[in-house]
């Protein structure tokens, strides 16, 4: 029997950065940030999941998104996605069009309510974005940005 089937795993006092693996880092990470944008969007009656349905959908550009595009670029489940879609549409964040070549889809497009939102809160983000980099110089900026699509890149064909 192993040391941490006998006593439990062993707990440290302080963190240890060093034995962390990357993928925990990343979770830590992804936590701080959910948590931020969670209390930041607490007053205007949001979540950070919603906030990420929008952002999806604006990112997309002009092409028209269906559920099922968000589901593949979230990675979430259809009715996870059907569930924030459909929260967002009573707060009119978004709105439903049908889809002319599948009666079976429909395109979520954002509303006028959600686009004056996502250019008021750009401000949050920018600032959110520069305080996760502080002490960073440009150059590390760069080169951290093609590390983490690289990471990502990995994680996908993994």
């Amino acid at each position: 029997m192993g040391e941490c089937d006998r006593q439990g795993p062993k707990r440290f006092r302080e963190r240890n950065p060093e034995m962390e693996p990357i993928g925990h880092k990343f979770k830590m990470i992804a936590e701080k940030i959910h948590k931020h944008q969670d209390e930041a969007l607490k007053k205007d009656d949001l979540t950070f999941s919603q906030m990420s349905v929008l952002l999806c959908i604006l990112f997309h550009g002009e092409e028209p998104i269906t559920t099922g595009e968000i589901c593949g670029i979230l990675q979430i489940t259809h009715p996870s996605a059907v569930g924030l879609i459909n929260r967002l549409e009573e707060k009119k964040m978004v709105e439903r069009i049908p889809n002319p070549n599948d009666s079976r889809s429909s395109y979520i497009k954002l509303t006028g309510k959600a686009c004056e939102f996502l250019q008021k809160n750009r401000k949050y983000n920018v600032e959110m974005d520069h305080e996760t980099v502080k002490g960073f110089s440009d150059d590390e900026i760069k080169l951290l940005r093609s590390f983490l699509d690289r990471i990502y890149l990995n994680i996908e064909k993994f």
